[in-house]
């Protein structure tokens, strides 16, 4: 799990740089969005490495953790509107749509 969420970390600052050879503006857009898949990813990975002690509660963890996950995700989306008025919205969601599914690199990788 902290392979994928490190990968995720990497994906995203790879996909800022190349952003901030457009431009600044489109860099910020994308690190709102990567801020916005990476932050609640590993906050999530964390829930789950404490884990439960029964396999009802692992699965309650895990449900409500991915529920916390995605509503976190909008929050911060949704904050990053209200900050930055220069935001770029397309730049946002490439880069945040690129982070969430790096985790298709990480299985071509093992």
């Amino acid at each position: 799990m902290w392979k994928i969420v490190g990968l995720q970390w990497v994906v995203g600052v790879a996909v800022c740089l190349l952003m901030l050879l457009v431009s600044p503006i489109h860099a910020q857009s994308a690190a709102w969005g990567f801020v916005a898949v990476a932050l609640p990813s590993t906050l999530f990975a964390a829930r789950l490495a404490l884990g439960s002690k029964t396999p009802m509660g692992g699965t309650f963890v895990f449900l409500t953790g991915e529920f916390l996950k995605v509503g976190a995700t909008i929050a911060i989306m949704f904050v990053a509107s209200q900050v930055d008025p220069n935001i770029v919205w397309w730049s946002l969601i490439l880069t945040a749509v690129v982070t969430l599914k790096s985790y298709f690199l990480a299985f071509f990788l093992r």
